[in-house]
């Protein structure tokens, strides 16, 4: 049959047999009888439910000489799903092999089996179960598209030997990621899936490798953690910790660790130096020996009051960081984490961080600390330094606002239609848009409030949960059930009562959310080197691509990049193509050509693209024009009248 040429993922162009469900079924030959083979975007979240759409929007494989192409700049990952699947169970295991990459410098293979979770019911308020903590109840999706059969957890192929249960369905995950030090050009290897042990599909697999650098952690997002619930769930604290930060930068996103004593510093010394990512620390990733941009001391007001006792530690704690800081930098990042003392949380009323900001103030520190605080109303209203605002309540001139108030305005998780949310029934895509949103508002910093919370051990909590196996994570005292929310991670080892449910690994594993978070901090990497080179058709494209977004999008309506194709295609696949075909300059992104052309794309955006109403809003100004216009007939009827009533007289 012919074939036709599709544009997906970075710009790859990718060869799709152009075949109906029933002719894939019909033409497939060779390897189990019925089972296909199928790629799928990394943008897509693929349940069971799925499989047409799958086959739709991916590329079906022959039993042999099937061929992916993709294409990357150096620095960084490009990923794809591929997924088997029959109508009947398959008749054995499945398996992906790739084989290494022939030349040294190009790209790096990870493998993962995604892991299904049942989703039996929404996320919700007791009181309003259209509304979540994620999505208003315009922005709610609908239940057929999240209910099910749902893929999140990605267990690497090297610890997940177990057998399974007979199923319909395999779905693997695969990161090729390209070292800043890759020659340009073509790499191939040849990659196989076989199922029961009968090949299934061999294909090549290539990578073509631009010139430019995808710079690290083109915006910057960092994720809460605590140690201790490490220790509790997995043991070996420790390692699982030192593996987590890894697993966290891998992915462009900082770890948060709760800094309250010199110990904490002292037990990260090699996080803060940028030595735990480091080949002699077994890391080979994206951002090598780069430190966090980004560190709290104390979190969630850990701290308590500035005493004498709480100074002194903040002040020892910044020299130890001030020492561990790189002592060389190259332009494209900072030597050491901008520090911020996280005063208070959620509560605006407290004066805690206006008694930090008095207490830090006579200090000289070996390191700037500012104060930190999250609260929803305006910066310039808020003692602290940093304000740290709730997605729902961000708004696009809160940036400007506050730098124009001496303070800094970041913001922390999200809610659909204005940002994307962590809770795993909502379409995941808005992970990926939050790192165009970030790119297109000029935000700082983006906060996800935690990242490992499976035990649900908050006010109004349930317990400790298996995330594995139910997935309403969280719940609280004012009724509302989140599902997901603050996990992006899963233990790789777990103790009673979950133990019967463990896969023996002194840390934890990645999610498919998390996945989509670091493809969205890759946009951003795409949009900004573009914007360098073609800034006005940089900005036509991110436009289209979120059509609305924070105060530009209705409360009332879904999120303005819900649909899931554009012209058949994965939607940001597409933008980011187009972005891909624009970059041209092999030279690095600095960081401050990086603030200097987010500063113009937020700028541009504010100017072209009007904030959208609330319906509240939208009824006031019809009842003012109508108000307006009755006033105008009236008037005009008085001058009729007195017209009239003069000519009467003459």
């Amino acid at each position: 049959m012919a074939a036709v040429k599709i544009r997906a993922r970075s710009g790859w162009p990718i060869s799709v047999a152009a075949l109906t469900w029933l002719g894939c079924r019909l033409a497939w030959a060779g390897g189990p009888p019925g089972a296909q083979v199928v790629i799928v975007d990394d943008e897509i979240r693929v349940r069971r439910d799925d499989q047409q759409t799958a086959v739709a929007t991916g590329q079906v494989l022959p039993l042999a000489d099937g061929r992916v192409t993709l294409t990357a700049l150096r620095g960084e990952t490009v990923a794809f799903q591929v997924i088997i699947f029959d109508q009947s169970p398959l008749p054995g295991a499945a398996a992906i092999a790739v084989a290494p990459f022939a030349d040294p410098s190009g790209p790096r293979v990870e493998l993962w089996r995604q892991h299904f979770v049942t989703v039996q019911e929404r996320s919700r308020n007791e009181r309003r179960p259209d509304e979540s903590l994620g999505w208003s109840a315009g922005a709610r999706a609908p239940d057929d598209a999240m209910l099910g059969e749902v893929p999140d957890a990605l267990i690497p192929l090297t610890i997940d030997d177990r057998p399974r249960p007979s199923s319909t369905w395999e779905a693997f995950w695969v990161d090729l990621f390209v070292p800043e030090a890759a020659t340009p050009g073509p790499h191939a290897t040849t990659a196989s899936v076989t199922v029961g042990g009968a090949l299934s599909a061999r294909f090549t697999l290539a990578v073509d490798v631009k010139a430019a650098v995808l710079p690290y952690r083109a915006v910057s997002a960092f994720a809460f953690y605590e140690p201790a619930r490490l220790e509790q769930r997995i043991g070996d604290g420790p390692a699982a910790e030192r593996q987590l930060w890894q697993l966290l930068h891998a992915h462009h996103l900082d770890a948060l660790a709760p800094l309250t004593a010199v110990a904490d510093v002292d037990r990260l010394a090699d996080v803060f130096s940028g030595a735990l990512f480091s080949a002699e620390q077994g890391y080979a990733g994206p951002g090598m020996h780069q430190p966090p941009a980004v560190a709290a001391l104390g979190a969630y007001g850990q701290l308590g009051d500035p005493t004498p006792a709480t100074i002194a530690t903040v002040r020892t704690m910044v020299e130890r960081l001030a020492r561990l800081a790189p002592s060389s930098s190259d332009a494209t990042h900072a030597a050491a984490p901008e520090l911020f003392l996280y005063a208070v949380d959620e509560d605006c009323a407290s004066p805690r961080a206006a008694d930090w900001k008095k207490a830090l103030g006579g200090l000289a520190l070996a390191l700037p600390v500012a104060v930190g605080q999250t609260c929803a109303q305006p910066p310039a209203q808020q003692a602290a330094d940093v304000a740290l605002i709730p997605g729902p309540s961000f708004t696009r001139d809160l940036v400007g606002a506050a730098r124009a108030a001496g303070r800094r305005a970041w913001i922390y998780n999200g809610a659909l239609p204005r940002t994307g949310t962590l809770l795993l029934d909502a379409p995941p895509r808005g992970l990926l848009v939050n790192g165009w949103i970030a790119a297109l508002t000029d935000i700082d910093r983006w906060f996800y409030w935690e990242s490992t919370f499976w035990n649900d051990d908050n006010p109004g909590g349930h317990g400790a949960v298996d995330p594995f196996v139910n997935p309403a994570t969280f719940h609280n005292r004012d009724g509302d059930t989140a599902l997901g929310d603050g996990l992006l991670v899963y233990p790789g080892r777990q103790r009673a009562p979950f133990a019967g449910d463990s896969f023996g690994f002194a840390g934890v594993f990645p999610s498919l959310r998390l996945k989509l978070i670091r493809r969205g901090i890759e946009d951003a990497g795409y949009l900004i080197l573009a914007a360098r080179e073609h800034p006005v058709e940089a900005t036509r494209i991110a436009a289209q691509a979120v059509p609305a977004l924070m105060d530009e999008a209705a409360a009332d309506q879904p999120a303005s990049w819900d649909a899931a194709t554009d012209e058949g295609r994965p939607r940001f696949a597409r933008a980011r193509a187009a972005l891909g075909a624009l970059i041209a300059r092999g030279d690095p992104l600095t960081a401050d050509q990086r603030a200097r052309i987010v500063e113009r794309l937020a700028r541009q955006r504010r100017a072209e693209v009007p904030v959208a109403l609330t319906r509240r809003q939208r009824w006031s100004r019809t009842a003012a024009g109508a108000a307006a216009l009755a006033v105008g007939l009236i008037a005009f009827a008085l001058v009729v009248g007195r017209a009239r009533r003069g000519r009467a007289r003459a």
